[in-house]
């Protein structure tokens, strides 16, 4: 997808762009300044992502007019266009309901394949962000009261488990740094984040022999990942390779057991307050043009 036109214009915000969510902080060093605005149209959804139906002008989209600074328009709508497929959308020029022209990235064909919205959307309600992990909870908590190390059940329902959260983390990288880059790049980009960081040297601790665990690949035996708090980029290819293999081996299966039960309670905490912390980074910006708009009223 090319830029707009007319970058110079502001953009139209209104899905995982807006001030509060994680696609926002590709964005947010470009950024001037945020106004709540609307647009005529119908808010829809279609593959987990908004679209904004323009042909409906008997109702609104809630959004946000962002204003980039002044010689960083180009740049910004370049990081637009690199997370948002253009399979889904398309640029136009709108007029907000304050009566400012603005770049929106309206749907393709937004009822084919979609369903309308009846409020604003936000990535902090998709569901791989909220039900997913209370599933994983769920199982936590069931193979922890219920130990059995030596019957593959318990071993099969953390592998599950361990899968699920890997969804809802390969969807937090995808919304906030690509929706369709391979996923073993976008998991790196996650190991960058200061967040990411601290929780890894909160949550992970040495083996009773003072050694981290290291993984092998299955397709591979003689490469090896091992877990290091002190190195982010290194740990996020174990978790990863844990992922990948999701095998059992006869008789290590005590061993994949402990393995499976330790990176997944590890790695639920860790992408837990991960998430969070880029939320609220997001939603930090708003606040600081809240409290300068009233400090200046």
């Amino acid at each position: 997808m090319e830029i707009p036109t007319n970058p110079e214009i502001p953009f139209f915000a209104y899905g995982a762009f807006r001030p509060g969510e994680l696609a926002f902080l590709k964005i947010r060093e470009f950024v001037d300044r945020c106004e709540q605005d609307g647009v005529p149209g119908t808010l829809r959804i279609r593959d987990g992502l908004p679209i904004a139906d323009l042909a409906s002008t008997n109702s609104q989209i809630d959004g946000f007019l962002i204003f980039f600074r002044e010689g960083t328009q180009e740049e910004a709508h370049k990081k637009i266009v690199e997370l948002e497929p253009d399979k889904q959308y398309e640029w136009k020029p709108i007029q907000s309901i304050g009566g400012q022209t603005a770049n929106i990235l309206a749907g393709l064909k937004p009822r084919k394949g979609s369903k309308e919205l009846e409020e604003p959307w936000t990535g902090k309600n998709d569901p791989l962000f909220t039900s997913a992990l209370e599933v994983i909870d769920e199982v936590l908590d069931d193979i922890q009261n219920h130990q059995s190390t030596w019957d593959l059940k318990p071993l099969f329902r953390l592998e599950m488990a361990y899968l699920l959260l890997w969804t809802a983390i390969e969807r937090y990288a995808s919304l906030r740094y690509h929706l369709y880059r391979n996923a073993n790049q976008k998991v790196e980009e996650i190991s960058t984040e200061m967040a990411f960081q601290n929780a890894l040297r909160k949550y992970v601790k040495s083996e009773p022999d003072g050694n981290f665990r290291t993984v092998n690949r299955a397709d591979n035996p003689e490469e090896s990942y091992k877990l290091d708090p002190g190195n982010p980029k290194k740990s996020i290819k174990y978790y990863y390779q844990v992922r990948s293999n999701l095998t059992h081996r006869g008789k290590g299966i005590h061993a994949d057991h402990h393995m499976m039960l330790s990176s997944l309670q590890e790695l639920i905490a860790i992408f837990r307050e991960t998430l969070a912390a880029a939320f609220a980074k997001s939603a930090q910006m708003l606040a600081e043009n809240r409290g300068a708009a009233s400090a200046s009223s």
